[in-house]
């Protein structure tokens, strides 16, 4: 497989950008399941700086929060498509009525910067190997993966001593000539604390289009689209359902640039075109990101070492 895989391959994942966002832990989905979420197997590692602002709620209950994301990710295997990764996120948070710090999974505060849990993930791949000879790309390929979100940050919780979280996802990507399409869900799944609270489980089912029309070894541009539909459960205090939960519908319109080999820029925007919530502290309004990666490979395997034939 091609070190750059191109620019197309990575931008069959890049297309699935502003689609995987979600509520409080959004912009973790959106660094792990975002435009680097093939580089750690297509590519043999990875690392990205970002950030992402999120602007949600009505009335007394509109809030704002920037989160700057740094992750990483390795194929530790050189012959084997599995890949791990790791994201650390801080939380610059500006809510008009605040609920309180470290009180729980529903706590908001008014100018605070707090370090979020760490998210690591397991992903493998799975080339359809017919389609790549037949278009003659790698873009073209599924991709699973489970991330574990441990209590580590300070947000919402002292830490360690929230709950511990998981995330399900599946991707698959389809390339040929300048086109690229993808599609995606994830399914996110938050158990109760000691108190019975919780944020509401959500799921997501997207599919994403990308159109690049450049596209060389050391350069590309791709033009990309995604449309998602997202559930969110009710949360949960103490026990019980509150008055919350929903659905919306979003797209995202997305630029990745690449203008030297290995690094890549991307930026989005996210919108939502219909949603339903019950509580006015969910309704979503936009959300926007903007970031860097740089993919890198190892040094080539040395040749095989062949003995000498047996002089007669």
């Amino acid at each position: 497989m091609s070190t750059w895989m191109g620019c197309r391959g990575a931008a069959v994942a890049a297309a699935a950008l502003g689609v995987l966002v979600s509520r409080r832990a959004w912009a973790h989905h959106e660094a792990l399941f975002g435009p680097q979420s093939s580089l750690a197997v297509e590519s043999e590692g990875f690392v990205s700086l970002q950030a992402h602002e999120h602007v949600f709620g009505v009335g007394d209950s509109y809030d704002q929060e920037t989160a700057y994301i740094v992750s990483a990710g390795v194929s530790p295997l050189r012959h084997i498509p599995w890949s791990v990764a790791i994201v650390q996120s801080f939380t610059y948070e500006n809510a008009r009525t605040p609920q309180g710090n470290q009180t729980g999974p529903l706590s908001s505060c008014g100018g605070c910067v707090a370090r979020e849990n760490v998210l690591l993930s397991t992903s493998y791949r799975f080339d359809f190997t017919g389609l790549q000879r037949a278009t003659g790309k790698d873009g073209n390929f599924a991709l699973l993966s489970v991330a574990f979100e441990p209590p580590t940050g300070e947000k919402d919780y002292a830490p360690f001593h929230g709950p511990m979280n998981y995330i399900f996802a599946a991707m698959a990507g389809f390339e040929w000539s300048q086109l690229a399409a993808v599609g995606l869900g994830y399914y996110r799944l938050n158990p109760s604390d000691d108190t019975g609270s919780k944020k509401g489980n959500n799921w997501l089912a997207g599919v994403g289009f990308a159109y690049t029309p450049v596209d060389e070894r050391a350069r590309m541009l791709s033009l990309q689209l995604g449309f998602a539909a997202e559930v969110h459960d009710p949360d949960v205090v103490a026990g019980a359902n509150l008055v919350s939960g929903g659905w919306e519908l979003f797209v995202s319109p997305t630029v990745v640039w690449m203008p030297a080999a290995r690094t890549r820029f991307f930026m989005y925007v996210s919108l939502p075109v219909a949603q339903d919530y019950r509580a006015d502290y969910q309704v979503d309004q936009w959300r926007a990101g903007l970031g860097v990666i740089y993919s890198f490979d190892r040094a080539p395997e040395p040749p095989a070492l062949v003995a000498p034939a047996d002089r007669d």
